[in-house]
């Protein structure tokens, strides 16, 4: 039982670590085009 229950909090930690990571991800992608958006609209005008 131990085993299986070490197991089980590995695959959790797994899986939020995995998500946080995911998440920044994300976040960085999002903010880069809008970064980018905007210096190629004052690029125009």
């Amino acid at each position: 039982m131990s085993l299986i229950q070490l197991g089980i909090i590995v695959e959790i930690f797994l899986f939020v670590g995995i998500f946080l990571w995911v998440r920044k991800l994300t976040s960085k992608k999002g903010r880069q085009p809008s970064l980018s958006k905007k210096t190629i609209k004052n690029l125009k005008f």
